[in-house]
């Protein structure tokens, strides 16, 4: 896992990071657009140099590709107009997660911030 973690794209990693932040506030599993709001509120304490923004689309794509790394599990939930959507939540220990990104060149800040707040 810690191979997984510390070989994701930065991008991945701070997606994953808003993905910690909702579930220590037990607010998982979460929708692609918690996740986004999440991670825009917090890119502040990361270097944005390699990725800029936070685009909805950008997070749902990274958000499938920690579920297909094992990282993330994958739920649906229902809307209130009944629709099915997908929502994500950790499938490994935040502990681990953030062990293995507070010393990420980008990340590595927003994980010892999640760290400090926990």
């Amino acid at each position: 896992m810690e191979e997984t973690l510390q070989s994701a794209r930065p991008f991945e990693q701070f997606v994953l990071l808003s993905v910690v932040e909702l579930s220590v506030k037990g607010e998982t599993p979460a929708h692609s657009y918690d996740v986004a709001e999440t991670a825009r509120d917090r890119l502040d304490d990361v270097d944005r140099e390699p990725f800029g923004g936070v685009e909805r689309q950008e997070v749902i794509s990274a958000l499938r590709a920690l579920a297909e790394e094992d990282v993330l599990a994958k739920d649906r939930t229902e809307s209130a107009t009944g629709k099915g959507r997908p929502a994500y939540e950790l499938a490994v220990d935040a502990d681990t997660v953030l062990d293995n990104l507070e010393d990420a060149e980008t990340v590595g800040s927003y994980a010892e911030a999640l760290r400090a707040d926990a």
